[in-house]
């Protein structure tokens, strides 16, 4: 058997020390005895984007998911991305199309789940709420959550004081670990995928307290905090020992994050240095939300009572992702930046009000890598962005033209965590301030651990992401496709196949998300920093 556990966001940097103190005995001792290394994640190392190259061995170019939501063509509208944004199909769908067992549970970009002959599916993060037709196939709803009763998809921030967040957490996390060993008991899976999310939720909004240097750091919040956290991740080390167990000595585990986690103390707003350079215009300043939606956002009890009642259920507005994108003077507007993933031109003929000629764009991009690269923080000195790419540098594959032109990547890893910086689209007067609650952000790498009978311990150079598709098939006793960017990797025993595939196996269609579920899951991204407005 196959166990994929996967701890979104986890970082070596973070775990180690707890590993080495034993306070995470489940895990150091997987680890001790794994091939183990960090993994390489994407570019942007957003979950959306990793969690699809994970599923699929392929990049963005040939999955089509660059962020949480997508540009539409011929349009500045955005909308959220799901599990039908996902051009290329994932592993298991190719393995079930291949006659084995699979389980997912958790695992991010799944919603709504898509029917997987002889599997079962619990789909995961962008999952409104367990309200919703979350399983495939959907009576496996009711029979999970009678054995997980307190069973959640997301713990919102929102409404909670830091506490009071961890233990929320904490619940979660023990719940999560009952479903999983619920589900993998159900049958003889050839695979079963479990992914624990809260890995990131906690690291976004508690690396100040790790990290003494951090501008936020209060040695006195930390003292009276830290032992919650490390009940938290001990909570995660007893749901991985338990999974561990229960897939037996001879099953082969692989342990993995989609990215990494620095802390992060200050926001660079894209849309506000370009206003300041003149490349983009507001026609008037993006108010905020109106008074009833502002308050049940931020209250969840309101958000659930609305749900409930049909009166406030029926009141509704299309929903929109980034409704700031409205109060842009498109006929003024060189360049913007977009929750899509980066920076786009207004490009004439393909925009619907484009004023920047074709022929102009390479030497538009120039100028703009050249001013962003100049930009420096006025409270640190130091520069926001550190690497600048073209889409068709970073990218490639059917679906490049919904990439933005330029993709930003800020500086995530200084020593001096004042110095880390996160991207902010949307309505700023300031281009630069402080990141507020959020005290952590993605890092580049994350982790990677494969243990089994016929693998050899010891520290290996590190993998991609897009490495673990084929690397799975393959131990799976299944071919890659070529068109696979990744490779198996040398600790999978045994010859690699590779073969030519004349089509990808067919993707269902997407199911809409109505208005209400679309607000509550763009609420969620807002409140993990991935959407502003």
């Amino acid at each position: 058997m196959l166990l994929i556990l996967g701890l979104d966001g986890a970082d070596w940097r973070i775990l180690d020390p707890w590993l080495q103190a034993g306070h995470l005995p489940a895990l150091a001792a997987l680890k001790a005895r794994s091939r183990w290394g960090g993994l390489q994640s994407t570019i942007r190392p957003e979950s959306s984007v990793a969690w699809s190259t994970f599923a699929t061995g392929v990049n963005p170019g040939k999955h089509g998911v660059f962020g949480f939501v997508g540009q539409q063509p011929a349009s500045y509208e955005v909308t959220l991305n799901t599990a039908g944004s996902m051009r290329a199909a994932p592993f298991w769908q190719r393995a079930a199309a291949a006659g084995q067992r699979l389980a997912l549970l958790n695992v991010p970009m799944t919603y709504p789940p898509r029917p997987l002959p002889g599997g079962a599916v619990v789909a995961g993060m962008l999952t409104p709420d367990v309200h919703s037709p979350f399983t495939q196939p959907p009576e496996l709803r009711e029979r999970l959550l009678h054995a997980a009763p307190d069973y959640v998809i997301n713990v919102e921030r929102t409404g909670l004081g830091l506490s009071e967040f961890i233990r929320a957490t904490t619940r979660a996390i023990r719940a999560r670990g009952r479903a999983a060993r619920w589900l993998l008991a159900q049958e003889d899976w050839d695979a079963f995928v479990a992914v624990f999310t809260a890995t990131d939720r906690l690291q976004h909004y508690t690396l100040h307290l790790l990290h003494p240097d951090h501008p936020r750091h209060d040695p006195a919040e930390a003292k009276r905090l830290l032992p919650d956290l490390l009940a938290a991740y001990q909570a995660l080390d007893e749901a991985v020992a338990g999974l561990l167990h229960d897939a037996g000595e001879k099953a082969t585990v692989i342990l993995l994050s989609d990215h990494g986690f620095s802390p992060v103390a200050r926001a660079f707003y894209v849309n506000a240095f370009l206003e300041r350079a003149g490349w983009l215009v507001w026609k008037q300043a993006p108010g905020g939300s109106p008074g009833l939606w502002r308050r049940l956002r931020r209250h969840p009890s309101l958000r659930r009572l609305k749900r409930r009642l049909p009166g406030l259920r029926e009141v509704r507005r299309p929903p929109s992702p980034a409704p700031w994108l409205q109060a842009i003077d498109w006929t003024r507007t060189r360049a913007f930046y977009s929750p899509a993933g980066g920076l786009r031109l207004n490009l004439r003929g393909r925009e619907p009000q484009g004023v920047v000629d074709a022929r102009d764009r390479e030497a538009i991009l120039d100028e703009l890598t050249d001013a962003f690269l100049a930009a420096r923080d006025p409270a640190t000195g130091r520069p926001p962005i550190q690497q600048i790419y073209r889409r068709e540098a970073l990218y490639a594959g059917p679906w490049v033209h919904l990439a933005p032109d330029l993709i930003l990547e800020p500086r995530r890893d200084a020593p001096d965590p004042g110095q880390n910086t996160l991207i902010r689209a949307g309505y700023a007067a300031h281009p630069f301030g402080d990141t507020d609650d959020l005290t952590g952000n993605h890092a580049l790498r994350g982790i990677l651990a494969a243990a089994g009978p016929e693998i050899a311990p010891g520290e290996m150079a590190d993998a991609h992401l897009h490495d673990l598709a084929p690397t799975i098939l393959h131990l799976l006793g299944l071919p890659a496709p070529e068109a696979m960017d990744g490779r198996a990797l040398d600790f999978a025993p045994g010859e690699v196949v590779r073969v030519e595939e004349a089509a990808s196996p067919a993707i269902p269609p997407e199911a809409n998300l109505n208005p209400d579920d679309q607000r509550l899951i763009q609420e969620r991204l807002r409140g993990l920093g991935y959407l502003d407005g």
